[in-house]
């Protein structure tokens, strides 16, 4: 049942049931505002609220019996909004206590206390302000929060290896991908190690972490939150952590030399790419500007290096179409290569359950740059287009490298980039494995059309659960699409 109240100085209907506040004025224009209930940040009310007032005179300004703090969003985009609502004592209370009363379930579910962790170095270094321009926003949801700021390189990993996770819903990290890569890799080991499992074994059974992992974009590289959020605005990733929702996210687990090299969620590579991170390190005296001048210079003007590998594929394939039973084909190309890549199936419109690899032979530098605009566009390229590119969505991919003399520069032969950091390995034979609902991050986008789809057939050897999704999931993903 409608109650009659003033809203923002304006009388209107206001209803509310367990899923959702609508509000519709009473003016001539009627204008209907309807937030969800899983949109809801807090409902604040006055601390005098028998006082609470519907006078709109010019010498009384109405008091406030209740504010809701909510999200709206413009696209991808969210931001906190506000209402302010009062109206006759009782009719008030009665709406008040309804409104509570449903949002206190939603609210249950959200997390209470989290680590933080910052990186002041990160990026241009934002790590510091970004934290204190999201502050209020975790405050105003009553979400407490453990701020540890890193010091030195891996302090991160150390304060994960140390902290009592047992005590926190979940951890955020401001930073960029490095950073996430950091702490998301630490996580996982502790977890499996918890459980028993030895995470060098590569086709050893594998489990996802239980605590939740959110970002706030505040890096150099943030396509972490780019996949989670659909965007790179702080005030967006913050409020998809404050809601609570969780989603499993697959990831590529590289292994070499019977050992893990590491978990990547946004991008791993071998040659090329590992080759423009190593030349931009040299060149720190230029700042950030190394991070657009460097990669350009190698990709358009130095000479490419080849490396002579043989690269096995393994791709899942249903024997028939209508067929639920997977065989695993086997695929082998040898010969000379300029580098291998390896992304997320949503960066180019597939879905997160899938990984995209793409092999170039010495390609012209124009389909350098024109394959990049596919990952812009969220489009597959297709290979009669790139005719020195091999591209698959494999389970798995071993790059097996006869490494050459580099001389001053031999350390190319062995290494790989994962996530915006450089690994060494000891050997120049590298494995890649998808694994899918692998970790659990916060995120209400939901961009899985098939998220039960296990292209590797891992899923006996991962425990991991899927949370409902989102309310707002389906047109998340549809402005994802379209953004």
């Amino acid at each position: 049942m409608p109650n009659v109240l003033s809203v923002d100085g304006e009388v209107a209907d206001c209803t509310v049931n367990e899923r959702e506040l609508r509000i519709t004025t009473l003016g001539r224009e009627q204008k209907e505002t309807t937030a969800t209930l899983d949109d809801v940040i807090r409902i604040e009310t006055n601390a005098i609220e028998l006082n609470a007032s519907t006078d709109q005179s010019k010498s009384t300004k109405p008091k406030w019996l209740c504010k809701v703090h909510y999200i709206t969003r413009k696209k991808l985009i969210w931001k906190q909004a506000t209402l302010c609502i009062t109206g006759q004592v009782l009719e008030c209370q009665q709406f008040v206590s309804d409104l509570q009363l449903h949002f206190q379930k939603v609210y249950d579910q959200r997390p209470k206390r989290l680590l933080v962790l910052v990186n002041p170095t990160s990026g241009g270094r934002y790590g510091h302000s970004n934290w204190r321009k999201v502050l209020p926003l975790f405050e105003l949801a009553h979400i407490t929060c453990d701020v540890k700021v890193s010091e030195r390189e891996k302090h991160m990993e150390e304060i994960v290896t140390e902290y009592d996770l047992s005590t926190v819903d979940g951890i955020v990290v401001f930073g960029g991908d490095g950073s996430v890569s950091e702490v998301l890799n630490r996580v996982l080991r502790i977890t499996n190690d918890k459980a028993g499992l030895n995470y060098n074994e590569m086709d050893g059974p594998f489990t996802a972490n239980t605590i939740p992992i959110g970002t706030i974009p505040s890096g150099t590289g943030n396509g972490m939150a780019a996949g989670l959020y659909g965007n790179h605005d702080i005030v967006t990733a913050a409020l998809h952590i404050i809601k609570g929702n969780t989603r499993m996210l697959p990831l590529m687990a590289e292994y070499s030399s019977n050992e893990l090299l590491g978990y990547s969620s946004a991008v791993t590579a071998y040659g090329l790419f590992t080759d423009m991170m190593y030349y931009t390190d040299q060149k720190r005296w230029m700042g950030r500007a190394r991070y657009a001048i460097m990669p350009l210079y190698i990709l358009l003007w130095k000479t490419q290096r080849l490396f002579n590998a043989e690269i096995t594929i393994r791709t899942r394939q249903k024997k028939q179409a209508d067929d639920e039973e997977e065989t695993e084909v086997e695929e082998k190309l040898d010969g000379e290569f300029t580098t291998v890549g390896f992304f997320p199936g949503q960066v180019f419109g597939l879905t997160t359950g899938q990984m995209v690899a793409l092999i170039y032979r010495q390609t012209p530098r124009l389909d350098f740059l024109r394959m990049i605009s596919y990952q812009f566009t969220q489009q597959l390229p297709r290979e009669e287009d790139f005719p020195t590119v091999t591209i698959r969505q494999p389970s798995s991919l071993r790059i097996k490298v006869n490494p050459k003399d580099l001389g001053d520069e031999n350390c190319l032969n062995y290494m790989m980039h994962i996530d915006g950091e450089i690994h060494t390995m000891k050997e120049a034979d590298v494995t890649i494995k998808l694994l899918s609902n692998a970790c659990k991050v916060y995120s209400s986008m939901y961009t899985d059309t098939d998220s039960q789809a296990h292209i590797t057939g891992d899923s006996a050897n991962t425990s991991a659960s899927v949370s409902p999704p989102d309310k707002k999931m389906a047109t998340d993903n549809e402005e994802l699409k379209n953004a």
